[in-house]
């Protein structure tokens, strides 16, 4: 009982790492892509050999003095797969 309960916190601290790791590459591939991210949540999840994460991030704009120009993207999507992570697309202010 006491080897799951020790295999069982080591495997949480091992896999909150991970998670962490990731939300901070997440947050650099959102500033290459012109989002200074705000807020960070976990958009999709899967488990197993090939676990990634996508991760919602939503961006801080730019206030505009033109009220006809077209909305920017609010957030924007990234995905990871352990510490690789990658762009997939922007959502825009209707896609909430």
């Amino acid at each position: 009982m006491r080897k799951a309960v020790v295999f069982l916190f080591l495997f949480t601290l091992i896999t909150g790492a991970e998670a962490k790791a990731a939300s901070a590459d997440a947050r650099e591939i959102a500033r290459l892509n012109n989002c200074i991210p705000k807020k960070i949540d976990v958009y999709q999840q899967t488990l197993g050999n090939e676990a990634n994460t996508i991760y919602r991030v939503e961006c801080n704009l730019p206030k505009t003095a033109d009220e006809k120009a077209s909305p920017s993207a609010s957030a924007v999507l990234i995905q990871c797969a352990g510490s690789l992570c990658e762009f997939l697309r922007p959502l825009s202010l209707e896609n909430k």
